[in-house]
């Protein structure tokens, strides 16, 4: 399904082709989130507007609570530092990438 916002346009195309390598997940609801860091030029070259982030409908999609409509899933990783795919919730990321 694909669900567009005034911010981004969602598609979750990845998730349905490639089930195997994505589960269902949800963000934790953040209470009363604020904005400290806004990064523009990048919001810019990820077709996004930056006065619209800042707001709080903005603000919400950016710690994860998305419009009603839009699948949210977790994804596999697969990078150069295991060399094959590291299944989601695994641990492999957090054994191998701990911080001390």
């Amino acid at each position: 399904m694909t669900v567009a916002t005034a911010l981004f346009r969602f598609d979750d195309s990845y998730a349905r082709e490639v089930p195997g390598l994505s589960v269902s997940w949800a963000a934790a609801p953040v209470p009363a989130p604020e904005l400290l860091v806004l990064n523009d030029e990048l919001a810019v070259e990820l077709g996004a507007d930056p006065a619209a982030l800042r707001e709080p409908p903005g603000v919400l999609l950016l710690v994860g609570q998305v419009p009603g409509g839009v699948t949210t899933v977790a994804q596999a990783y697969a990078g150069h530092q295991f060399g094959v795919y590291a299944c989601p919730g695994s641990g492999t990321a957090g054994h191998c990438c701990s911080a001390r």
